[in-house]
């Protein structure tokens, strides 16, 4: 039975392993080569970042959490936190919430609910804009009716991208 490095070092009576590690390191080096000079389309664009807006509906969100939500707020993803913010507070509507109710009929209605409010949030960030699609940060994507869970320093809220641009 053959032993796998012999005495002069060879695997299995062939090959020499300083031979074999050189070769490794030239794999790995042509690979390190090869991910650091292909980048994303997305992120390759060297240009200026420009300003995003981004609009966004948040429905039936409780008062105290509407006073919570304030212009100038800066405004982060729950899913991305490490990202920074995605951007500034410029602008809060604020309109009547809403709520299903079953009616008396057996019918079910959409009723003004006094409880809630929805509001229409808009947002200005800075981000990277390759055929149509939107980085924010150049690290994420953001896309119209994307749900996601936003917060700020004082509120946390479930919101629709509804406008982006």
């Amino acid at each position: 039975m053959k032993k796998i490095i012999d005495q002069n070092g060879r695997l299995f009576g062939k090959i020499s392993v300083v031979d074999v590690l050189a070769v490794l390191v030239v794999i790995v080096l042509a690979f390190a080569l090869h991910v650091k000079h292909n980048e994303l389309e997305a992120t390759a664009n060297k240009g200026g970042e420009t300003t995003i807006t981004i609009t966004m509906k948040a429905e039936n969100l409780p008062l105290y959490v509407v006073d919570a939500i304030q212009t100038g707020d800066k405004v982060y993803d729950k899913e991305r936190p490490s990202g920074g913010p995605i951007g500034v507070i410029t602008k809060v509507e604020e309109q009547p919430g809403s709520k299903v109710e079953k009616l008396s009929n057996g019918t079910f209605a959409l009723l003004p609910n006094a409880d809630s409010r929805n509001l229409i949030i808009t947002v200005e960030g800075r981000g990277l804009v390759t055929d149509g699609r939107y980085a924010i940060n150049r690290i994420y994507d953001m896309g119209v009716n994307a749900s996601r869970t936003f917060y700020s320093n004082y509120a946390m809220f479930v919101a629709k991208v509804t406008d982006i641009g």
